[in-house]
């Protein structure tokens, strides 16, 4: 478990399907993901993946999501998770989520944020992880940069966005070991 000021970020369990099925299906909580209707996918297919996230048994997979909850409660309210995991080049790229739409606002994302990234460089042994958001997701990218993230780029109409039914931009950006070390944040 990872713990930080207001969140506990745990492994997922069975049970947590019934979470992302509704979290991922909400075209509200899934506004800034590009897909306006949500993954359109079945409380079985989301069991699916807690079962093979459970029953992985690599320490370093190259994909893991992890369910964010309220520290006091322990009430799940969104997920984080570090994919295409780069053993050789010491990279990874985050993703994160506060879907409880109540929630989001009261510093638990940039909690959530602050505690995994630390995970992810002293655990995982990362150099550098990296992000991609849509160009208009602005508050996102404010959090990213307080964090000590650095825009590095543009991807040009990298993705279709259902939203709008027209290509959009991501923006690309990255955090290194050595600037989260130095406290440059």
């Amino acid at each position: 478990m990872i713990q930080g000021k207001k969140v506990i970020i745990r492994q997922m369990e069975f049970g947590d399907e019934d979470f992302l099925h509704q979290w991922r299906n909400d075209p509200v909580i899934m506004a800034y993901s590009e897909l306006q209707y949500g993954f359109l996918r079945s409380k079985e297919a989301f069991r699916l993946e807690v079962k093979r996230n459970a029953e992985n048994l690599e320490m370093f997979p190259a994909e893991k999501t992890f369910i964010i909850c309220k520290k006091e409660s322990l009430e799940p309210i969104g997920d984080i998770v570090y994919r295409n995991l780069d053993k050789r080049n010491q990279s990874a790229e985050l993703g994160v989520e506060i879907a409880n739409i109540e929630e989001r606002g009261k510093g638990y994302g940039s909690d959530a944020l602050y505690c995994f990234i630390d995970f992810l460089f002293k655990f995982l042994n990362l150099n550098r992880i990296e992000l991609k958001t849509l160009v208009d997701n602005v508050a996102a990218q404010r959090l990213y940069e307080k964090l000590g993230f650095k825009r590095i780029g543009l991807i040009r109409d990298a993705v279709f966005d259902s939203r709008t039914c027209q290509y959009t931009d991501y923006v690309y950006m990255d955090l290194l070991l050595r600037d989260w070390l130095s406290g440059q944040i």
